[in-house]
């Protein structure tokens, strides 16, 4: 598999199609191929694979080789570059998700179905309406047959390589995604509702430029469903805790991480307009969280002063307040002290949840790896709903459970999150739909 960081100028189709041939084991890359056997193993059209073998030749990728002595036109076969070769040898990147990845670019049978139903038929006409094959015999493309189709599959393929174990991608800002897609902003924007429309993107925080933020520009945040039906290697790799308790709520929780009111005030939008910065701060605020609650519950005993020390650090890397500064040094303004304030209420947080999480007796004895916080959007209750994702999965036959922490609580368990009710999968952002 070619590293998707690895600069090539070629359209996603054509990177698919790359893709696929480095990933398959069709034999040896310098090994030519013929459009019409390879079409037929890899379950693309001959178009497709035509059309995205010439761009290959024209970005030196590949190369034409054509049969003389044969009646009728000669035959053009095509093998792979001694570029392309160099490429292959120096590539050495191992992938967290490289399992799923490779999936991708080698199973057809991956369908464009939404995660509503908590178990998909194998038999593909049930899934779809669509013919198995084409009127000619031969199996359809990739996005045909209602497959997910080869540009949805690239930008899936680029958020997982980057993912952690948890799926969540911070840090891939638009222009580097384009490189590693061969999209426009246009088609990420279409694919990636597409993706979250399906249930393989939970959701996400769109990047932004505010000055509250250091360098100003903030890349988007994406939480991946990587036990997506359609996805899913192994039945039990990640548990996960809805954890609901009685306030404080999204914007009292902002409240608490601002120096001042006034500080908040300056981020609240125009009426009509979404909170954008606040969102972001949400998430960041939840990013914080996670690292220090993963340090916590991983061993409650241990000395924190180095993981806080790191985590304020990195708060300070992140957070500087807008670029206004007082002619009068000596009076203070509304965002002094925006790092203190954050990082308090990140340890507020994080030792609120993981008490409430021992005093319901939360698979108890349990370490997890890694913990990434989904925050569920606000909502105008008392509640404060949180998703808490946690990798490995506990040795439990419930990995899933949620946590009603309030006056006479109670946890309901389940066999894995898709048994959780659709509409609350929903309400707390473990799910979205598209607009």
């Amino acid at each position: 598999m070619i590293a998707l960081s690895v600069l090539i100028d070629i359209g996603a189709e054509s990177r698919f199609f790359l893709q696929v041939l480095t990933c398959k084991a069709l034999g040896s890359l310098d090994a030519p191929y013929k459009i019409k056997p390879v079409a037929k193993v890899l379950c693309l059209t001959e178009r497709f694979v035509r059309d995205a073998s010439r761009e290959l030749v024209k970005a030196g990728l590949l190369r034409e080789s054509k049969q003389e002595g044969g009646a009728g036109r000669p035959g053009i076969e095509y093998l792979a570059s001694e570029y392309l070769l160099n490429v292959l040898r120096e590539v050495g990147i191992e992938f967290t998700h490289q399992e799923l990845m490779l999936r991708l670019f080698t199973e057809p049978g991956i369908y464009a179905i939404g995660d509503g139903a908590t178990e998909l038929s194998t038999d593909p006409a049930v899934n779809t309406s669509r013919a198995a094959t084409r009127k000619d015999g031969r199996p359809a493309a990739p996005g045909a047959k209602g497959r997910l189709g080869a540009a949805t599959r690239i930008l899936l393929a680029a958020l997982l390589s980057e993912a952690d174990h948890c799926g969540v991608v911070a840090g891939l800002g638009e222009s580097r995604l384009r490189r590693m897609t061969g999209l426009d902003s246009l088609s990420i924007k279409h694919q990636l509702k597409r993706l979250v429309s399906l249930g393989f993107v939970r959701s996400y925080a769109p990047g932004l430029s505010n000055g509250v933020f250091v360098g100003s520009k903030v890349a988007s945040i994406y939480y991946l469903n990587l036990d997506h039906p359609q996805l899913r290697i192994k039945q039990r790799e990640r548990g996960l805790v809805v954890y609901a308790t009685e306030g404080p709520a999204k914007y009292d929780m902002l409240e608490a991480a601002m120096p001042t009111r006034e500080a908040l005030k300056e981020l609240m939008p125009e009426p009509g307009q979404k909170p954008w910065v606040l969102d972001m701060l949400y998430h960041k605020l939840a990013s914080h969280t996670s690292q220090l609650l993963t340090a916590i519950w991983a061993d409650p005993e241990c000395e924190l002063t180095d993981v806080k020390a790191a985590i304020f650090e990195r708060i300070a890397s992140e957070l500087g307040g807008p670029m206004t500064v007082s002619p009068d040094q000596g009076v203070c303004g509304p965002w002094d002290g925006l790092k203190e304030s954050f990082y308090a209420e990140v340890c507020r947080w994080a030792e609120s949840i993981h008490k409430g999480l021992r005093r319901m007796k939360v698979w108890q004895g349990y370490k997890p790896h890694l913990v990434r916080l989904i925050p569920a959007p606000g909502s105008s209750d008392s509640f404060s709903v949180v998703s808490l994702v946690v990798y490995p999965a506990p040795r439990t036959s419930s990995i899933c459970i949620w946590v009603w922490d309030i006056r006479g609580g109670r946890v309901d368990s389940y066999v894995r999150e898709d048994a959780l009710d659709l509409a609350l999968r929903y309400e707390v952002a473990l799910l979205t739909k598209a607009t």
